[in-house]
């Protein structure tokens, strides 16, 4: 497991992370990176929190709107391939997102 966290406590910045992502969430940083196109709450990367149980645990409920989903091929793509790494390395997947939200938090 990965350490997402400098020395001196203040934790990495987004971008920090976005550019030095581990291979196995090199997948999750490109779907994170591609959601900053779209409106809050509306991107892959609000569905992915979804479909991995984090938004329920963090927040206690779903996050992205099904009724109103409109993901191209491309945001398809880039899901699927989030949730492989999911699937195969869950544990860092989930640490990763918790540092690039608590990252975007304190921005």
């Amino acid at each position: 497991m990965t350490d997402y966290v400098d020395e001196d406590e203040t934790g990495r910045t987004v971008e920090d992370l976005l550019d030095d992502a581990p291979d196995e969430c090199d997948a999750v940083a490109r779907l994170y990176s591609w959601s900053t196109n779209f409106d809050a709450g509306t991107g892959p990367m609000t569905l992915f929190l979804d479909l991995i149980g984090w938004s329920e645990e963090h927040i206690g409920e779903a996050l992205y709107p099904l009724g109103k989903a409109s993901l191209g091929y491309m945001e398809l793509d880039k899901l699927a391939a989030a949730l492989s790494a999911y699937a195969d390395r869950p544990q860092d997947v989930r640490e990763y997102v918790d540092a690039l939200l608590e990252a975007e938090g304190r921005e």
